[in-house]
C-alpha cells in the first residue's frame, strides 16, 4: 500500500481537485483499490464524494485523536472512492495535539489498522497550511504531490514546504517529492514557471494540469471529472499526470527511493 499527501501550504492551487481527480484515475482507469482520507476541516473532497461532510464520531478527526478507528469510519461513495470524511471538527486538532508525543504519527498508527492488502494506494488531502494534520500526512505518507499554480508567489512557497518536510522526517526521508503544475495556461511567465518546476523537481515534475472550467463544475455537480465529462482538458491531464505517477511509482519497487532535499 503506497501512501500519497497532496500537500501546499498555498490554498488556491487545485489541492482538492488534484487529490479527488488522481484518486478517480487511480480507481476508474488503474483499477486500483483506493482511500481517499480528507484531512481538511473545509471538508471539500467529502462535499465532492458524497455532499455531506462527516458525521459526528466518524471522521478524520476521530481517528487522529483515537476515538475511533479508521476502518469503521470509512464511507463508501458512488464513486467507488472509499473515504474517511473530515468536518468543522478536524480543525481542532491543532489545539488538542499540542503537547503530545509523538503527534505526527497518529494517522500512520491508524493506517496501520487496515486490514492487510485492503488498498492499493491511500491518497491524503492535507489542509492548504502546515498545520498539525499536514504535519501527520508526512508522518504516515511515503509520497508527497505538490500541486503548484504556475505563478511565481506558489513557486517560491515550494522552498518552505520542502524544508518542513525534511524537519518532520528529521532529515532522514525516504518520501519522494512530485511536482504538479496547475492552472497552466499560454502566458510566457506560465511558460517561465513550469521550466522552473521541470529544473526544481527534475524527473518528479509531473504533466500539467491546465486551466479548465469543467474541473469547478464537476465538483459542483458532485461528480469526478471523469463522471462528469470524460472527454475535458482536466480529465485528459489528469489521466496523464496519474499514469506518469504510477508508473514511476511501480518501477521504483526495485530502485533506492528519491531522498528529499532543501531547496538550493
Amino acid at each position: 500500500m503506497r501512501t500519497i499527501a497532496i500537500a501546499n501550504q498555498k490554498g488556491g492551487v487545485g489541492k482538492t481537485a488534484s487529490a479527488v481527480s488522481l484518486a478517480a484515475a487511480l480507481r476508474s482507469h488503474h483499477r486500483k483499490r483506493v482511500l481517499l482520507c480528507d484531512l481538511d476541516a473545509q471538508a471539500n473532497a467529502s462535499t465532492w464524494l458524497t455532499s455531506k461532510n462527516g458525521e459526528p464520531g466518524k471522521s478524520t478527526y476521530d481517528v487522529i485523536m483515537q476515538r475511533a478507528s479508521l476502518p469503521d469510519c470509512i464511507v463508501k461513495t458512488q464513486s467507488r472512492i472509499d473515504l474517511l470524511p473530515s468536518n468543522l471538527k478536524t480543525a481542532n486538532l491543532d489545539v488538542e495535539l499540542l503537547g503530545v508525543i509523538k503527534f505526527h504519527e497518529r494517522l500512520a498508527d491508524a493506517l496501520s489498522d487496515l486490514p492487510d492488502n485492503s488498498y492499493d494506494y491511500v491518497i491524503l488531502d492535507c489542509p492548504p497550511n502546515l498545520s498539525m494534520n499536514t504535519l501527520n500526512a508526512f508522518g504516515a505518507a511515503s509520497v508527497v504531490v505538490i500541486p503548484v499554480e504556475v505563478k511565481q508567489e506558489a513557486f517560491d512557497a515550494v522552498s518552505h514546504l520542502m524544508n518542513t518536510l525534511l524537519k518532520v522526517t528529521g532529515g532522514k526521508a525516504t518520501i519522494r517529492p512530485y511536482g504538479l503544475p496547475t492552472f497552466m495556461n499560454r502566458t510566457n511567465l506560465a511558460r517561465d514557471i513550469h521550466e522552473l518546476m521541470q529544473e526544481r523537481f527534475q524527473s518528479l515534475c509531473l504533466p500539467p494540469i491546465h486551466q479548465n472550467t469543467r474541473l469547478a463544475e464537476a465538483f459542483a455537480a458532485r461528480k469526478t471529472i471523469f463522471e462528469y465529462d470524460s472527454t475535458s482538458s482536466g480529465a485528459v491531464d489528469y489521466l496523464r499526470a496519474t499514469k506518469e505517477l504510477v508508473n514511476d511509482l511501480e518501477e521504483t519497487k526495485v530502485r533506492r527511493p528519491v531522498r528529499t532535499t532543501a531547496a538550493d
